[in-house]
């Protein structure tokens, strides 16, 4: 995938990390007593001394620090939100220098084409964005997916995102996408066999599946379950275009296990059959399956994990909420006021089985070589800009990855997947001057990757006294009530 127009493509910040210790997101090798110099935003050399060319260069005293490529969020609605530049400037403090927007429209495409997307140095790169997602009125029939794709490539989109079509509305525009030469993918639809959305070209998948979709083709009654799902679809999304707009989408974004609930009250107990039916062969046999497709994977566990537990202290009281708008905060509260109201003691049960089924899931891939990356789904309920990030890598070691794997996931495989690990991704001459300098080994420790010291974004550099300042500035802006 070739990007266009990101933001914050001008180049800028002329700087050398003196005494680094410099990590290969490729290999995990560790490169101690490096000079790391950038010049207008573009590494320039790396080596002993490899400052002293330029002795107007801000010099920076790394030694003791470990350098890596700057953390990409691959999955976050960050231009919904109603002041991006909040939520960017905060993900840039945690060390995200670049997101992939997983939603889009044809006015925030033509807005990136004139570069009004750009929302200042302290955020992080705009890498990737879509058209309008694929979900109901663009794309109700077959005809009309294959148009909408087509419109959407005219309009700049990077990808086309789906959600919930038709099969026949589905397999139609992923095969004009081909055509279109769009990577295709996001959800995949309710009566959709993932496995043949893989072999016929998804590029993607998000959310596991979502997690139940991709646990059907894992379960011992799958063809049971396929039966009663192709008899009894699920209940169609038949919000009005008003209630589209207003307070039921935004309540159906923030958590969609509670319209699930309210649509289907026994989902739960169908919940329960599938994670009760869970195959582990069959789970290897669907890793082995998408290793050998190519199909990416973006797992989003936070984004699981808030949506299964979205009444759970540990996320509606958690301190870091002083970094979501009070309007927001108080829809999650009332989402997860209902929500809570609307699960019944057993449930809790299947929802921590279903995580637990989401963590072996990733194992599994992740031991088959499936592709993945690392995302949260910032813009539901409970994930935090930036701090999700974080969470989602405690996730991903709780699954049992490496930490090598998981600083690749959030690095250069971002980078990968979008098919510029030419410029980025890793740490080396001739690539962008984007990197996290961390107190501690990221190889050794999973956990070391909670330890920024320091930014650097287009090469321009960020202490982490810089960090505490820019967060503290959005905070107490966002106490006011303040907008942009």
């Amino acid at each position: 995938m070739n990007t266009q127009n990101p933001v914050g493509s001008a180049k800028s910040g002329t700087l050398t990390l003196n005494g680094v210790t410099v990590v290969c997101a490729r290999t995990g090798k560790l490169t101690p007593n490096t000079d790391v110099a950038v010049e207008n935003g573009v590494i320039r050399s790396i080596g002993s001394g490899a400052g002293q060319q330029n002795p107007q260069a801000r010099s920076i005293d790394a030694r003791g620090k470990f350098l890596v490529p700057g953390f990409f969020d691959m999955h976050v609605h960050s231009m919904q939100q109603p002041n991006p530049a909040d939520n960017l400037m905060i993900m840039l403090a945690h060390g995200i220098t670049g997101v992939r927007q997983m939603a889009g429209s044809p006015e925030l495409l033509e807005k990136r084409k004139k570069g009004e997307l750009d929302f200042g140095p302290e955020t992080p790169e705009l890498l990737a964005m879509p058209g309008a997602i694929l979900a109901g009125g663009n794309a109700a029939t077959p005809e009309a997916a294959v148009e909408e794709v087509k419109k959407q490539k005219a309009q700049g989109a990077d990808f086309i995102k789906t959600i919930a079509v038709s099969p026949k509305a589905f397999f139609a525009s992923l095969e004009e996408s081909k055509r279109q030469g769009l990577p295709y993918g996001g959800h995949v639809s309710p009566g959709v066999d993932i496995v043949k959305a893989s072999k016929r070209g998804m590029n993607f998948i998000e959310h596991l599946g979502p997690t139940e979709l991709a646990l059907i083709r894992c379960s011992s009654a799958e063809l049971v379950i396929r039966t009663i799902l192709a008899l009894r679809p699920p209940p169609p999304f038949n919000l009005s275009e008003e209630e589209l707009r207003g307070k039921k989408t935004q309540m159906l974004v923030a958590n969609p296990s509670l319209f699930r609930l309210q649509i289907d009250p026994g989902s739960m107990s169908k919940t329960k059959r599938l994670v009760s039916s869970y195959k582990e062969g069959k789970s290897r046999a669907l890793a082995a399956l998408f290793a050998e497709n190519d199909t990416w994977q973006c797992p989003t566990l936070i984004r699981n994990e808030t949506m299964a537990f979205g009444h759970d202290p540990r996320f509606t009281q958690a301190p870091e909420l002083r970094y979501v708008p009070a309007e927001v905060r108080s829809l999650w509260d009332e989402v997860a006021v209902e929500y809570a109201s609307k699960l019944k003691p057993e449930d809790q049960d299947t929802l921590k089985r279903l995580m637990d089924l989401s963590f072996r899931l990733v194992k599994d891939f992740d031991d088959a070589g499936v592709k993945m990356m690392a995302g949260t789904d910032y813009g539901g309920g409970w994930v935090i800009p930036g701090v999700s990030l974080h969470q989602e890598f405690d996730l991903l070691e709780k699954c049992g990855l490496s930490p090598l794997r998981v600083l690749q996931m959030t690095t250069i495989s971002g980078a990968e997947f979008l098919g510029i690990e030419n410029r980025c991704g890793t740490v080396e001459e001739g690539k962008d001057g984007n990197f996290v300098l961390l107190d501690a080994d990221p190889i050794e420790s999973i956990q070391n990757l909670h330890t920024v010291a320091g930014v650097v974004r287009n090469g321009n550099y960020y202490s982490k006294d810089e960090l505490a300042s820019i967060l503290l500035q959005v905070e107490k802006k966002l106490a006011s009530g303040g907008v942009n």
